[in-house]
């Protein structure tokens, strides 16, 4: 059985790794010249840059991420796994609070800074140590998740299931107004995006604090390389900067219509027995499938941006001669506003990559990045303003000096000492990997709704499947593969009937 694969992200290896243990014959095909798709890195003069990777679900030996990451060949030759003190710190009028690994610490650190927020912050410690109990009796997040949909369900998970729909029904900007102390409203908000379900904040912390969130060293470029390693030694072939533009049909078949291979831009058609698209799930059906196949659900997904929004980032990263000690790991500020796109931001988040290997930086010199996030008002500025290469790089270079001087108005002992490395926008993403609106995470939904879970199969058309993060709650890395692996069952499924 000959499968191929389109796109060598995560979700494409892992379901490459998986076809070629199974014993199917597969090629992967990938538009870039490198293979990781938006789990990537790159190097600028001798900085390393990491697009992807803040924490990896799955370091903590016996969990089921873990576990996977081993068949995928990852923990193969014991790679280094950086562990970290503080998941971010927040700053504000002076005063800050830091979420730190040890939990009871950072749970007396808050509870001494707002005596008035007592019942919320051990409502959010109690729920942190709740979901480490569950998941680490072997209730996995994602079964986790679909229990929120399930009406029968253990005893046990009972308990926790109620404490984090808590949670699931509030988002950041809704949780964070629960509390009367403006550094642990600003605080909440500093973790990701405002219309987040609250509970993510709990499960990220809680994998972090009990050592199921660290980093591989060699961060997002050494994960990518090892999972091309393995999928090579298993006897996989990658084809590289070999793009894609369209998916070849069968209608001849009495079964119906049937996936038979693809047609490479170069104009060449490979023939396969199954196809599977782990690329973007809009360019799939856009582009790959011509509009034939879009299921009407996701039709209405794409066109209410209103009710399912995306996000994406303008992201700037830079050199520093020294180490920036003052910035543990992540450090959010306020500043003199400034424009990004079409927001005024007032806040400034610094991720330091010092203590994420000997990798990073040359001996002495650390890299520090800043995100910023960006909506589909601030893609279509972006994309507007890219006809014209010259004002587009101008805007870049105007917004990453405005950071940089925030950062040295909050750290002036480095003025002089920071210099920018580069800066890449949602345009940046759609180009390169064909995301949709730039946004390299998936829709911003809760797992209450039936659009929290898309098929992985293709209506009224055999033999194709998909495999993105796009697909199954919550997405990001680990989801993207679990969905090739699952992608890789599904066609094992169809061979037995």
């Amino acid at each position: 059985m000959k499968i191929i694969i389109v796109g060598a992200g995560i979700a494409g290896l892992s379901a490459g790794i998986y076809a070629q243990k199974a014993g199917y014959d597969t090629v992967i095909y990938e538009k870039n010249e490198v293979a990781g798709g938006n789990c990537s890195g790159w190097y600028r003069d001798g900085y390393a840059i990491d697009n992807c990777l803040h924490w990896l679900t799955g370091t903590a030996e016996g969990t089921s991420q873990y576990r996977m990451w081993q068949e995928l060949g990852v923990w193969k030759d014991a790679p280094k796994i950086v562990e970290r003190d503080a998941f971010y710190t927040s700053e504000l009028n002076g005063q800050k609070i830091t979420l730190w690994r040890d939990v009871h610490r950072a749970r007396q650190e808050m509870l001494a800074l707002s005596e008035a927020d007592a019942a919320e912050i051990h409502a959010f410690f109690d729920s942190v140590n709740l979901v480490h109990n569950i998941l680490t009796s072997g209730f996995t997040p994602y079964k986790m998740l679909r229990a929120f949909t399930e009406t029968h369900m253990e005893l046990s998970h009972a308990r926790v299931l109620r404490a984090v729909d808590r949670y699931a029904k509030m988002n950041m900007r809704q949780w964070a107004n629960r509390f009367h102390h403006p550094l642990l409203r600003q605080f909440i908000l500093d973790f990701s995006v405002e219309e987040y379900e609250s509970y993510w904040l709990i499960m990220a912390y809680s994998f972090f604090a009990y050592r199921n969130g660290d980093i591989i060293e060699g961060g997002s470029i050494e994960l990518v390389r090892r999972l091309v390693q393995n999928y090579k030694e298993a006897g996989g072939r990658l084809f590289l900067h070999t793009p894609v533009s369209q998916v070849l049909i069968d209608r001849t078949q009495k079964g119906g219509a049937c996936a038979s291979g693809v047609l490479l831009c170069s104009g060449q058609k490979v023939d396969a027995d199954y196809v599977l698209c782990a690329c973007d799930i809009h360019y799939t059906y856009r582009t790959l499938l011509q509009n034939q196949y879009t299921p009407r659900d996701l039709q209405k997904y794409y066109r209410g941006q209103k009710d399912f929004p995306v996000y994406s980032s303008f992201q700037a990263a830079y050199a520093v001669e020294g180490l920036l000690e003052e910035v543990d790991d992540t450090l959010a500020f306020s500043c003199e506003p400034f424009m990004v796109a079409t927001q005024s931001l007032a806040r400034i988040k610094v991720k330091n990559y010092r203590n994420y290997g000997d990798y990073t930086a040359p001996s002495g010199h650390t890299v520090i990045q800043c995100s910023f996030t960006q909506y589909a008002k601030d893609y279509e500025y972006w994309e507007k303003l890219y006809g014209s290469r010259q004002q587009y790089e101008a805007e870049k270079e105007k917004i990453a000096a405005a950071v940089q001087n925030r950062i040295l108005a909050r750290f002036p002992e480095y003025r002089g000492k920071i210099r920018l490395l580069d800066t890449w926008t949602p345009v940046s993403y759609a180009r390169r990997n064909h995301d949709y609106m730039g946004a390299y995470m998936r829709f911003i939904t809760t797992p209450m709704t039936h659009y929290g879970f898309l098929s992985g199969k293709v209506p009224k058309l055999k033999h194709l499947y998909l495999a993105n993060h796009w697909m199954t709650y919550p997405g990001g890395v680990p989801t993207a593969a679990y969905m090739g692996k699952r992608a890789i069952m599904e066609i094992q499924k169809s061979l037995k009937f």
